[in-house]
Protein backbone atom coordinates (compact mmCIF):
# COMPACT_ATOMS: atom_id res chain seq x y z
CA UNK A 1 0.00 0.00 0.00
CA UNK A 2 1.24 3.51 -0.99
CA UNK A 3 1.48 5.56 2.34
CA UNK A 4 -0.16 8.35 2.09
CA UNK A 5 1.95 11.75 1.79
CA UNK A 6 2.07 14.39 4.82
CA UNK A 7 2.63 17.87 4.09
CA UNK A 8 2.55 20.59 6.22
CA UNK A 9 2.35 24.45 5.37
CA UNK A 10 3.33 27.44 8.03
CA UNK A 11 0.46 30.05 8.15
CA UNK A 12 -1.39 29.08 4.77
CA UNK A 13 -2.41 33.26 3.63
CA UNK A 14 -2.92 35.05 0.74
CA UNK A 15 -0.85 32.99 -2.54
CA UNK A 16 -0.12 30.56 0.47
CA UNK A 17 -3.74 29.08 -0.04
CA UNK A 18 -2.98 27.76 -3.67
CA UNK A 19 -0.70 25.58 -1.87
CA UNK A 20 -3.23 24.15 0.24
CA UNK A 21 -5.91 23.80 -2.28
CA UNK A 22 -3.46 21.93 -4.70
CA UNK A 23 -2.05 19.53 -2.12
CA UNK A 24 -5.66 18.61 -0.88
CA UNK A 25 -6.69 17.94 -4.28
CA UNK A 26 -3.27 15.90 -4.63
CA UNK A 27 -4.42 13.27 -2.02
CA UNK A 28 -2.02 14.21 0.58
CA UNK A 29 -2.75 14.67 4.22
CA UNK A 30 -2.78 18.16 4.48
CA UNK A 31 -1.44 19.49 7.93
CA UNK A 32 -1.50 23.50 8.61
CA UNK A 33 0.46 25.31 11.52
CA UNK A 34 -0.70 28.37 12.24
CA UNK A 35 -0.96 31.17 15.34
CA UNK A 36 -5.13 30.63 15.68
CA UNK A 37 -7.47 28.10 15.07
CA UNK A 38 -9.62 30.41 13.69
CA UNK A 39 -7.01 31.04 10.55
CA UNK A 40 -8.49 28.46 7.69
CA UNK A 41 -11.94 30.67 8.15
CA UNK A 42 -10.14 33.52 7.98
CA UNK A 43 -7.91 32.95 5.16
CA UNK A 44 -10.57 30.84 3.71
CA UNK A 45 -8.87 27.43 3.21
CA UNK A 46 -11.39 25.71 5.62
CA UNK A 47 -12.00 22.68 3.19
CA UNK A 48 -8.30 22.47 2.39
CA UNK A 49 -6.80 21.18 5.34
CA UNK A 50 -6.67 17.78 7.44
CA UNK A 51 -5.40 18.95 11.06
CA UNK A 52 -4.25 22.23 12.37
CA UNK A 53 -1.41 23.07 15.34
CA UNK A 54 -1.27 26.24 16.94
CA UNK A 55 2.12 27.54 17.01
CA UNK A 56 3.42 31.17 17.20
CA UNK A 57 4.43 31.44 13.83
CA UNK A 58 7.30 33.99 14.45
CA UNK A 59 9.21 32.02 16.24
CA UNK A 60 10.72 28.83 15.10
CA UNK A 61 11.23 26.52 18.37
CA UNK A 62 7.76 27.68 18.42
CA UNK A 63 6.85 25.52 15.36
CA UNK A 64 9.39 23.04 16.00
CA UNK A 65 7.74 22.13 19.20
CA UNK A 66 3.91 21.81 17.73
CA UNK A 67 5.51 19.39 15.20
CA UNK A 68 7.37 17.28 17.80
CA UNK A 69 4.82 17.32 20.60
CA UNK A 70 2.12 16.39 17.58
CA UNK A 71 1.83 12.55 16.24
CA UNK A 72 2.93 13.97 12.79
CA UNK A 73 6.15 13.82 14.47
CA UNK A 74 8.82 11.85 11.73
CA UNK A 75 5.82 11.46 9.79
CA UNK A 76 6.10 14.76 7.47
CA UNK A 77 7.23 14.23 4.12
CA UNK A 78 7.33 18.36 3.38
CA UNK A 79 7.26 21.34 5.17
CA UNK A 80 6.54 24.45 3.17
CA UNK A 81 6.02 28.02 4.23
CA UNK A 82 2.48 29.22 2.84
CA UNK A 83 3.41 33.24 4.15
CA UNK A 84 6.71 34.88 3.21
CA UNK A 85 6.80 36.48 6.57
CA UNK A 86 7.42 32.83 7.92
CA UNK A 87 9.62 31.87 5.10
CA UNK A 88 13.27 32.06 6.83
CA UNK A 89 11.92 30.39 9.96
CA UNK A 90 9.85 27.21 8.45
CA UNK A 91 13.37 26.58 6.55
CA UNK A 92 15.32 26.12 10.22
CA UNK A 93 12.75 23.96 11.07
CA UNK A 94 12.45 22.40 7.70
CA UNK A 95 16.48 21.96 8.25
CA UNK A 96 16.69 20.22 12.28
CA UNK A 97 13.65 17.65 10.33
CA UNK A 98 16.17 16.98 7.65
CA UNK A 99 13.48 17.53 5.28
CA UNK A 100 14.19 19.20 1.73
CA UNK A 101 14.12 23.18 1.95
CA UNK A 102 16.15 25.73 0.63
CA UNK A 103 18.72 26.89 3.18
CA UNK A 104 17.48 29.15 6.38
CA UNK A 105 20.42 31.69 5.52
CA UNK A 106 19.14 31.82 2.17
CA UNK A 107 15.79 32.50 2.71
CA UNK A 108 16.55 35.10 5.91
CA UNK A 109 18.95 37.31 3.20
CA UNK A 110 15.84 37.35 1.13
CA UNK A 111 13.52 38.25 4.06
CA UNK A 112 15.36 40.97 5.19
CA UNK A 113 16.17 43.88 2.78
CA UNK A 114 19.50 44.56 3.88
CA UNK A 115 21.10 41.55 4.12
CA UNK A 116 19.80 40.72 0.40
CA UNK A 117 21.66 44.53 -0.23
CA UNK A 118 24.80 43.21 1.37
CA UNK A 119 25.46 39.68 -0.46
CA UNK A 120 23.90 41.68 -3.99
CA UNK A 121 27.31 44.04 -3.28
CA UNK A 122 29.70 41.25 -2.62
CA UNK A 123 28.35 39.53 -5.34
CA UNK A 124 28.77 42.23 -7.95
CA UNK A 125 25.10 41.72 -8.61
CA UNK A 126 23.47 45.26 -10.22
CA UNK A 127 21.58 47.07 -8.01
CA UNK A 128 20.73 50.04 -6.25
CA UNK A 129 23.11 52.06 -3.71
CA UNK A 130 21.74 51.79 -0.10
CA UNK A 131 22.38 52.55 3.47
CA UNK A 132 21.08 51.00 6.08
CA UNK A 133 20.22 53.68 8.87
CA UNK A 134 18.50 53.84 12.50
CA UNK A 135 17.90 57.48 12.46
CA UNK A 136 16.96 60.72 11.10
CA UNK A 137 20.16 62.36 11.18
CA UNK A 138 21.51 58.76 9.84
CA UNK A 139 18.67 58.97 6.94
CA UNK A 140 19.50 62.31 5.91
CA UNK A 141 23.16 62.06 5.65
CA UNK A 142 22.63 58.80 3.70
CA UNK A 143 20.33 60.57 1.24
CA UNK A 144 22.48 63.40 0.51
CA UNK A 145 25.18 61.11 -0.07
CA UNK A 146 23.34 58.72 -2.68
CA UNK A 147 21.42 62.18 -3.88
CA UNK A 148 17.51 62.72 -4.06
CA UNK A 149 15.77 61.23 -5.16
CA UNK A 150 15.98 58.30 -2.83
CA UNK A 151 13.18 55.42 -1.64
CA UNK A 152 13.19 54.99 2.14
CA UNK A 153 11.78 51.62 3.30
CA UNK A 154 11.58 48.84 6.12
CA UNK A 155 13.94 46.10 6.04
CA UNK A 156 11.49 43.40 6.41
CA UNK A 157 8.23 43.93 5.33
CA UNK A 158 5.99 43.30 1.72
CA UNK A 159 3.09 44.91 -0.42
CA UNK A 160 4.51 48.03 -0.26
CA UNK A 161 3.90 48.52 3.07
CA UNK A 162 6.05 51.61 4.23
CA UNK A 163 7.55 52.58 1.21
CA UNK A 164 8.29 56.13 0.60
CA UNK A 165 9.42 58.17 -2.54
CA UNK A 166 11.73 61.33 -1.17
CA UNK A 167 12.84 64.23 -3.09
CA UNK A 168 14.39 66.32 0.17
CA UNK A 169 15.01 66.59 3.77
CA UNK A 170 11.52 67.70 4.57
CA UNK A 171 9.68 65.10 2.80
CA UNK A 172 12.23 62.20 4.24
CA UNK A 173 11.63 63.99 7.68
CA UNK A 174 8.01 63.76 7.74
CA UNK A 175 8.80 59.84 6.45
CA UNK A 176 10.28 58.36 8.63
CA UNK A 177 8.37 59.70 11.53
CA UNK A 178 5.73 57.95 9.81
CA UNK A 179 8.31 54.99 9.00
CA UNK A 180 9.08 54.48 13.14
CA UNK A 181 5.20 54.57 14.22
CA UNK A 182 4.73 51.40 12.15
CA UNK A 183 5.83 49.30 14.52
CA UNK A 184 3.63 45.42 13.06
CA UNK A 185 3.39 43.97 9.57
CA UNK A 186 1.13 41.06 8.78
CA UNK A 187 0.91 38.63 11.24
CA UNK A 188 1.97 40.81 13.67
CA UNK A 189 5.29 40.34 12.92
CA UNK A 190 7.64 43.31 14.34
CA UNK A 191 8.90 45.56 11.98
CA UNK A 192 12.47 46.03 12.64
CA UNK A 193 13.80 49.16 13.42
CA UNK A 194 16.28 49.75 10.73
CA UNK A 195 15.41 50.78 7.57
CA UNK A 196 17.07 51.31 4.23
CA UNK A 197 17.79 54.69 2.35
CA UNK A 198 18.33 53.30 -1.57
CA UNK A 199 18.74 55.38 -4.85
CA UNK A 200 15.86 55.65 -7.04
CA UNK A 201 16.28 53.62 -9.95
CA UNK A 202 14.33 55.11 -12.89
CA UNK A 203 13.28 52.66 -15.52
CA UNK A 204 10.02 50.52 -16.33
CA UNK A 205 9.83 47.77 -13.48
CA UNK A 206 9.44 44.35 -13.99
CA UNK A 207 9.42 40.54 -12.18
CA UNK A 208 11.11 37.29 -13.27
CA UNK A 209 9.06 34.19 -12.25
CA UNK A 210 11.39 31.13 -12.26
CA UNK A 211 11.13 27.63 -11.00
CA UNK A 212 14.82 26.33 -9.84
CA UNK A 213 16.19 22.82 -9.58
CA UNK A 214 19.34 21.87 -8.61
CA UNK A 215 20.78 25.57 -9.23
CA UNK A 216 19.71 25.11 -13.07
CA UNK A 217 16.77 27.46 -14.39
CA UNK A 218 13.34 24.86 -15.15
CA UNK A 219 11.12 28.01 -16.06
CA UNK A 220 11.40 31.30 -16.72
CA UNK A 221 9.14 34.38 -17.58
CA UNK A 222 9.37 37.92 -17.55
CA UNK A 223 6.19 40.02 -15.64
CA UNK A 224 5.25 43.28 -17.06
CA UNK A 225 4.33 45.66 -14.09
CA UNK A 226 3.06 49.35 -13.99
CA UNK A 227 3.03 51.05 -10.75
CA UNK A 228 1.05 54.04 -9.32
CA UNK A 229 1.63 57.24 -9.36
CA UNK A 230 4.38 58.37 -6.65
CA UNK A 231 5.34 58.96 -4.06
CA UNK A 232 3.62 55.08 -3.65
CA UNK A 233 5.17 52.16 -5.40
CA UNK A 234 1.41 50.25 -5.33
CA UNK A 235 1.40 47.53 -8.47
CA UNK A 236 -1.45 48.23 -10.64
CA UNK A 237 -1.08 45.87 -13.05
CA UNK A 238 0.56 43.06 -14.29
CA UNK A 239 1.05 41.12 -17.68
CA UNK A 240 2.53 38.05 -18.40
CA UNK A 241 4.62 37.86 -20.45
CA UNK A 242 5.77 41.18 -21.11
CA UNK A 243 4.83 43.13 -24.03
CA UNK A 244 7.77 45.43 -23.83
CA UNK A 245 11.60 44.92 -24.22
CA UNK A 246 11.63 42.15 -25.33
CA UNK A 247 14.96 42.35 -26.79
CA UNK A 248 16.38 42.90 -22.93
CA UNK A 249 14.41 39.62 -21.77
CA UNK A 250 17.65 37.43 -21.42
CA UNK A 251 19.49 40.06 -20.03
CA UNK A 252 16.76 40.66 -17.49
CA UNK A 253 16.92 37.03 -16.88
CA UNK A 254 20.65 36.86 -16.36
CA UNK A 255 20.64 39.45 -13.75
CA UNK A 256 18.13 37.90 -11.90
CA UNK A 257 19.72 34.32 -11.56
CA UNK A 258 23.01 36.34 -10.57
CA UNK A 259 20.66 38.20 -7.76
CA UNK A 260 19.02 34.41 -6.98
CA UNK A 261 22.75 32.71 -6.59
CA UNK A 262 24.09 35.68 -4.60
CA UNK A 263 21.18 35.27 -1.84
CA UNK A 264 21.60 31.26 -2.18
CA UNK A 265 18.17 30.07 -3.51
CA UNK A 266 19.19 27.24 -5.40
CA UNK A 267 15.88 25.24 -5.59
CA UNK A 268 11.51 25.74 -6.01
CA UNK A 269 10.12 28.96 -7.25
CA UNK A 270 11.29 32.77 -6.94
CA UNK A 271 9.79 35.96 -7.82
CA UNK A 272 13.03 38.18 -8.55
CA UNK A 273 11.48 41.90 -9.10
CA UNK A 274 13.61 44.37 -10.96
CA UNK A 275 13.99 47.88 -12.74
CA UNK A 276 15.23 48.38 -16.29
CA UNK A 277 17.51 51.39 -16.05
CA UNK A 278 19.81 53.11 -18.62
CA UNK A 279 22.32 50.87 -17.17
CA UNK A 280 20.97 47.55 -17.76
CA UNK A 281 18.49 45.46 -15.28
CA UNK A 282 18.94 46.33 -11.65
CA UNK A 283 17.54 44.26 -8.73
CA UNK A 284 15.05 45.57 -6.62
CA UNK A 285 14.22 42.70 -4.45
CA UNK A 286 14.30 38.67 -4.55
CA UNK A 287 11.65 36.67 -2.77
CA UNK A 288 11.86 32.73 -2.74
CA UNK A 289 8.59 31.76 -3.05
CA UNK A 290 5.76 32.01 -6.20
CA UNK A 291 4.94 35.31 -7.08
CA UNK A 292 1.68 37.24 -5.64
CA UNK A 293 -1.16 39.05 -7.03
CA UNK A 294 -2.28 36.65 -8.92
CA UNK A 295 0.80 36.17 -11.02
CA UNK A 296 1.33 32.85 -10.07
CA UNK A 297 -2.03 31.36 -9.41
CA UNK A 298 -3.38 32.83 -12.56
CA UNK A 299 -1.27 34.09 -15.04
CA UNK A 300 1.24 31.70 -15.26
CA UNK A 301 -1.50 29.11 -15.44
CA UNK A 302 -3.20 30.74 -18.24
CA UNK A 303 -0.17 31.88 -20.29
CA UNK A 304 1.71 28.50 -20.07
CA UNK A 305 -0.24 26.30 -17.98
CA UNK A 306 2.19 26.18 -15.00
CA UNK A 307 0.67 25.35 -11.92
CA UNK A 308 3.52 26.34 -10.35
CA UNK A 309 2.21 26.03 -6.51
CA UNK A 310 1.30 21.68 -7.63
CA UNK A 311 5.18 21.56 -9.06
CA UNK A 312 6.83 23.17 -6.02
CA UNK A 313 4.88 20.20 -3.65
CA UNK A 314 5.66 17.94 -6.36
CA UNK A 315 9.92 18.96 -5.72
CA UNK A 316 9.33 19.02 -2.12
CA UNK A 317 7.94 15.69 -2.21
CA UNK A 318 10.59 14.46 -4.25
CA UNK A 319 7.72 14.00 -7.34
CA UNK A 320 8.76 14.56 -11.12
CA UNK A 321 8.45 17.93 -12.23
CA UNK A 322 7.45 19.00 -15.79
CA UNK A 323 10.26 21.22 -17.16
CA UNK A 324 9.02 22.13 -20.38
CA UNK A 325 5.99 24.77 -20.72
CA UNK A 326 4.89 26.30 -23.93
CA UNK A 327 3.08 29.78 -24.28
CA UNK A 328 -0.16 29.12 -24.94
CA UNK A 329 -1.68 32.75 -25.09
CA UNK A 330 -1.06 35.84 -22.68
CA UNK A 331 -2.58 37.41 -19.48
CA UNK A 332 -2.95 40.06 -17.68
CA UNK A 333 -4.80 41.67 -14.33
CA UNK A 334 -5.22 45.08 -13.78
CA UNK A 335 -6.42 47.06 -9.70
CA UNK A 336 -9.43 49.43 -9.54
CA UNK A 337 -7.74 52.34 -7.50
CA UNK A 338 -9.29 55.29 -6.22
CA UNK A 339 -8.48 58.89 -7.65
CA UNK A 340 -8.63 60.79 -3.96
CA UNK A 341 -10.02 60.14 -0.30
CA UNK A 342 -13.51 59.66 0.04
CA UNK A 343 -16.78 57.57 1.16
CA UNK A 344 -18.02 56.03 -1.81
CA UNK A 345 -21.94 56.84 -3.21
CA UNK A 346 -21.94 54.40 -6.29
CA UNK A 347 -19.80 52.02 -8.18
CA UNK A 348 -21.39 51.48 -12.08
CA UNK A 349 -20.25 49.05 -14.77
CA UNK A 350 -19.42 45.75 -13.01
CA UNK A 351 -22.56 44.36 -15.68
CA UNK A 352 -20.43 45.63 -18.38
CA UNK A 353 -16.82 43.50 -17.44
CA UNK A 354 -19.01 40.59 -16.47
CA UNK A 355 -20.37 39.96 -20.08
CA UNK A 356 -17.06 40.29 -21.75
CA UNK A 357 -15.63 37.71 -24.00
CA UNK A 358 -11.75 38.18 -22.63
CA UNK A 359 -12.51 38.12 -18.84
CA UNK A 360 -11.59 35.13 -17.09
CA UNK A 361 -12.44 36.49 -13.23
CA UNK A 362 -12.74 39.72 -11.81
CA UNK A 363 -13.56 40.34 -8.08
CA UNK A 364 -14.76 44.41 -7.49
CA UNK A 365 -14.49 44.51 -3.70
CA UNK A 366 -15.49 48.04 -3.12
CA UNK A 367 -18.91 48.74 -2.27
CA UNK A 368 -21.32 51.78 -1.25
CA UNK A 369 -20.48 53.30 1.80
CA UNK A 370 -16.57 52.55 1.38
CA UNK A 371 -13.77 55.12 2.70
CA UNK A 372 -11.38 54.69 0.33
CA UNK A 373 -8.00 56.93 -0.23
CA UNK A 374 -5.66 56.53 -2.78
CA UNK A 375 -3.21 53.28 -2.57
CA UNK A 376 -0.43 53.24 -0.21
CA UNK A 377 0.01 49.68 -0.24
CA UNK A 378 -1.35 46.85 -1.97
CA UNK A 379 -4.05 46.97 0.79
CA UNK A 380 -5.67 49.61 -0.55
CA UNK A 381 -6.50 48.35 -3.65
CA UNK A 382 -10.52 47.75 -5.03
CA UNK A 383 -10.96 45.15 -6.61
CA UNK A 384 -9.45 43.23 -10.19
CA UNK A 385 -9.99 41.70 -13.63
CA UNK A 386 -7.79 39.35 -15.10
CA UNK A 387 -8.30 39.18 -19.21
CA UNK A 388 -6.44 37.07 -21.74
CA UNK A 389 -5.44 37.95 -25.42
CA UNK A 390 -3.57 36.54 -28.47
CA UNK A 391 -0.83 38.13 -27.04
CA UNK A 392 0.92 40.31 -24.79
CA UNK A 393 -0.21 44.14 -25.86
CA UNK A 394 -3.77 42.31 -26.43
CA UNK A 395 -4.59 40.84 -22.97
CA UNK A 396 -3.21 44.31 -21.30
CA UNK A 397 -5.08 46.51 -23.42
CA UNK A 398 -7.95 44.24 -22.39
CA UNK A 399 -7.32 44.30 -18.90
CA UNK A 400 -7.05 48.18 -18.34
CA UNK A 401 -9.90 49.10 -20.80
CA UNK A 402 -12.29 46.50 -18.48
CA UNK A 403 -11.50 47.71 -15.27
CA UNK A 404 -11.77 51.23 -16.69
CA UNK A 405 -15.54 50.95 -16.73
CA UNK A 406 -15.89 50.78 -13.19
CA UNK A 407 -17.15 54.16 -12.12
CA UNK A 408 -16.52 55.37 -8.28
CA UNK A 409 -18.33 58.42 -7.20
CA UNK A 410 -17.68 59.81 -4.09
CA UNK A 411 -20.02 61.53 -1.79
Amino acid sequence: MVKTKVVAFVEPSFYGIDFVERTYRKGCKVIAIGSSIDNPKKYAYENYYHDFLVADIRNAESIYNAIKESSYYGQIDALIPATDYASHLTAEVAERLSLKTISSQAANNARNKDLARDVYEQHKVPSAKYQKVSSLTAAIQAAKTITYPVVLKPTNCASSQGVYFIENDKQLEVAFEKLREFKKTYMDFDVRNEYLIEEYLIGPEFSVEFFLKDSEVVFSSVTEKLTSDLPYFVEISHTVPTSVESDKIDDMIRVCVQALRAIGIDNGPSHVELKLTKDGPKIIEVNGRPGGDKISSELLYTTYGLDIFDETVNFYLNLPITETYMQKKATSIAYLTADREGVISFVGGEEEIANDLNILKYDITVKTGDKVKIPESSDDRLGYVITTGQNSEEAKHNAINLINRIKLQYQ
